[in-house]
């Protein structure tokens, strides 16, 4: 009998701890290294028969940050690899720092991310920012309909054309963005990915001002040029109440320098 009863309470301890100390485990797998010159990377996303993507997935999400620099330097898959990489640092420092900084999240070789864990919130750390577009809603673009697709996001290399998000076939401009997990801003000039004097200026740009450019990274010497860095990763929501955010492991995009304005 007493055997009897200590299986009984040892049960209901296992059942108590299965239901109540254990999370359940949410995973949406990563999205595949795409092509990347120097001015353009082309994805394809995964479809829904992907694992998480068919259960969990609401949106891709892209991230960026600009830097600014007084060097040009040709982009391109070069500036890729964990460690110093001399033209990553000429371009600006900080841009290397962010870089490695990322690394252990884009490995996918790696055990130490947590599908789980606040993305958003990591990147804003780092001052980066979800990538909106002109006349069109990001989050519903990259949405379900996005499963499956091409996207190519495009710097074109003439001076005043604006940088593009293409997905099967359908060009949207480029937007920057005005806020983020923990802060607003006002960006200057505008919200365009085109290079001017209003945006590499370095007493708008972050750590001078955190108002104003806060997505510019500024650099040292004489800053005449931008770039700017980008990363996508799949968002979505568990299914436990309340849903709590899940997000797959990060894939970088690439590195681009942002073309002159022209009137």
């Amino acid at each position: 009998m007493k055997y009897c009863t200590m299986v009984l309470i040892c049960f209901i301890s296992l059942m108590g701890l299965l239901s109540c100390g254990l999370e359940a485990f949410y995973y949406i797998d990563n999205i595949p290294q795409g092509r990347y010159d120097m001015s353009s990377a082309t994805v394809n996303l995964p479809s829904s028969s992907v694992e998480g993507y068919g259960t969990y997935f609401k949106n891709f999400i892209i991230f960026y940050r600009i830097y600014t620099s007084d060097t040009i330097v040709n982009t391109g898959m070069h500036l890729t690899g964990s460690g110093t990489n001399n033209e990553r640092n000429t371009i600006n420092a900080t841009l290397n720092s962010d870089y490695n900084g990322f690394y252990s999240l884009t490995d996918i070789t790696s055990t130490s991310f947590n599908p789980s864990s606040s993305l958003e919130n990591t990147f804003d750390s780092r001052n980066y920012f979800k990538l909106t577009l002109e006349e069109a809603d990001v989050d519903n673009l990259l949405g379900s309909r996005a499963l499956g697709g091409t996207l190519v996001v495009f710097f074109d290399t003439r001076n005043g054309i604006q940088p593009t998000l293409n997905l099967n076939g359908t060009p949207y401009v480029l937007q920057r963005a005005t806020d983020g997990p923990s802060r607003m801003f006002a960006p200057e000039p505008d919200r365009r990915f085109l290079n001017s004097p209003g945006l590499y200026d370095s007493e708008k740009a972050y750590p001078r001002t955190q108002d104003i450019n806060a997505d510019v990274a500024a650099g040292n010497g004489d800053i005449r040029y931008t770039y700017v860095s980008m990363y996508i990763a799949a968002k979505g929501t568990s299914l436990e109440m309340p849903p709590q955010n899940i997000y797959s492991q990060p894939t970088f995009l690439g590195i681009f320098r942002l073309t002159e304005w022209s009137n």
